[in-house]
Formats: structure tokens, sequence, C-alpha cells
């Protein structure tokens, strides 16, 4: 910011310099009408980083994330997106523990009630303690702990919510992991600057979905992966519970993704798991515009959220 700052203090300075002096009449003129149109400039970008910075909270930009977490994001003491559970929260009660990454957690939908697991905590009323362990950057491994270590340990139902960049951490334990471009520093320090910035990127966009993909055809990585699909699963059965799997395709590109989708939902059929959500045709049927929470960010939108969790509803707790 300190750069933006100095560069048009710099020009600032120069034009009225040049109004300023005697010497050049036509340049102390073109001067003059120079200072008018820099000063209109920065009062607008004024205007506009004042916006960003304090007023506007969007998921667009890491700097407008900012904004939008401190007004939406807030966690328990167990570091999830929910409501404070206690034992006797859940005492009495059939359980289900969703746990998941960011979609689960519910990046991107500002009311919390939006999300798929308390649409399905809605649907099923009262008798019923829907609780949401979804932590963004989480995948299959850290998802296991998650379930491990949260006190309710003989839940009736467990749902996984599955990602298919869900690969990277047993590419990542192989060395092998995706190099992000970094955006410039002065877009970095700007709030208004980076907004506009944030216009330009794609989000997930093909590279990064050829990498994804790529990781599911090597055999190595792929056997690290589904070991940590059947560990889930193994686990989840020790436990008593009944184990459901939602997999989200790639919600901007639901074709290409279903090979990756089916060898998933087949692993976890191959441990005896039956109860397997594929929402790549309930993706590819919708409008693009209301699927994703935006153009640059390819979380399921609020809508998409309901549909989820009323067809959860409607195929595994409807009687």
């Amino acid at each position: 910011m300190l750069s933006i700052l100095a560069i048009l203090l710099s020009i600032g300075v120069l034009l009225v310099a040049l109004t300023a002096q005697k010497r050049w009449p036509r340049v102390r003129r073109m001067g003059s009408g120079l200072l008018v149109s820099y000063f209109t400039i920065v009062l607008l970008l004024g205007i506009g980083e004042f916006y960003f910075r304090y007023v506007n909270a969007s998921i667009e930009g890491f700097r407008g994330r900012e904004n939008w977490m401190a007004r939406y994001w807030q966690t328990n003491t167990f570091g999830y997106r929910d409501r404070e559970w206690t034992p006797e929260d859940w005492a009495g009660k059939q359980t289900v523990l969703i746990v998941g990454d960011s979609f689960t957690a519910g990046w991107g939908v500002e009311n919390t009630a939006d999300r798929f697991s308390n649409v399905l905590g809605t649907k099923l009323g009262d008798q019923w303690a829907v609780i949401n362990l979804g932590l963004a950057g989480s995948a299959t491994r850290s998802q296991l702990k998650n379930l491990q270590d949260y006190p309710l340990q003989n839940p009736d139902v467990v749902i996984l919510q599955y990602f298919l960049n869900d690969i990277e951490d047993a590419a990542l334990s192989i060395g092998q992991f995706q190099e992000f471009p970094q955006s410039p520093e002065w877009v970095r320090d700007s709030y208004l600057a980076n907004f506009i910035f944030s216009l330009n990127s794609s989000g997930f966009g093909p590279t990064y979905w050829q990498w994804e993909y790529a990781a599911y055809d090597d055999f190595g990585i792929w056997q690290i992966h589904q070991q940590e699909l059947f560990d889930f699963a193994d686990y989840a059965e020790s436990m008593g519970a009944r184990l459901i799997v939602v997999i989200f395709p790639n919600l901007q590109d639901p074709f290409n993704s279903i090979p990756y989708v089916d060898r998933v939902a087949q692993a976890f059929e191959s441990r005896g798991v039956t109860d397997i959500l594929k929402l790549f045709d309930d993706a590819a049927a919708w409008d693009p515009q209301t699927l994703i929470v935006s153009p640059r960010d390819a979380h399921p939108s609020a809508a998409f959220h309901h549909h989820v969790g009323e067809k959860l509803y409607n195929l595994f707790f409807e009687t």
C-alpha cells in the first residue's frame, strides 16, 4: 500500500510543481488541467478503497474474504462453523456427524441455515442432532482424525462429504503438489486492487483440474488415497455408524469429472458402502450461474446446498 501511495504522491507533487511554475505558460495550463483530473481520480480511488476495505464483505479476492469471514464465519470451541454442542444436547436423540471440507463448512454461504447439513437437520426435526464437522482445507486423512477426535463416538450416521481435490494430501505425501502463482505485492496491499485483480481470476481453472485428474490417474497416488478412503469407511463401521458418502464433482465442469467421481464411489462400494450420492448429474442440470457462489469460486451456492440437503433426506432418511 505504501508503494502505491508513494507513486500517487509523486505524481501529485509533479503536477503541482508544473502548475505552480510560470516559466512555461503552456506547460502550466496543461499541468493545471491534469491536476483536476488527478484529484478526481485520487478521490474516486480513495472512495473505492474505503468501500472495499471497510464496507464490502465479498469472497472475491483474499482481502474481501477477510472481511467476509469476519462478518459471517464464527466457529465453536472445536473450530467448526457450528453451534456449541455438548453431550446433553445429543442425549436421547439420533445423531448425525457430517464430516467434510469447506463445502460442508459452507464457504460462500452467509447463513449457516442454508448449508446442506442444516437443511437436513431441519428436515429431520428435533429428535435428531445433526452436527457439522466441516473444516476448510481438510481432506480425507485429516477428516478421519476430526471424526476420531470428536467427543461423540457412537453416532447413528456419519456423512462424509467428498470433493475431488481431496486426493491432494495423498499426492503431497510423496512430494507432489501444485504451485499456485502469487499475486503482485501491490495487489495484496490494496483492497480495491485486490478486488479488481480477482475479477480476472478463473478460480479452479483448467490447469488446476488437469493436475487433479492426473493425480487420480497416477497409480501410486491413487493407491495411497484409496487406502485413506478405506480407512475412513472402516472406522465408521467400527463406530457402528451408517456411512453415507456425498461426492461433489468439479462444479464448473461436471461431465469431465464423472470418471473420477465413479472411481471414488467404487472404492467405497468395494468396502461395502452402498449409501452414496454422486452429484454430477445434479450439477450438470443446474444453471451454472446459480450452481456456485461466484464465477471465480466453485463452491456450491446456498440454493444448491438446499438441493443437496433435501436430496439426502429424501434418499436416505425419509420413511
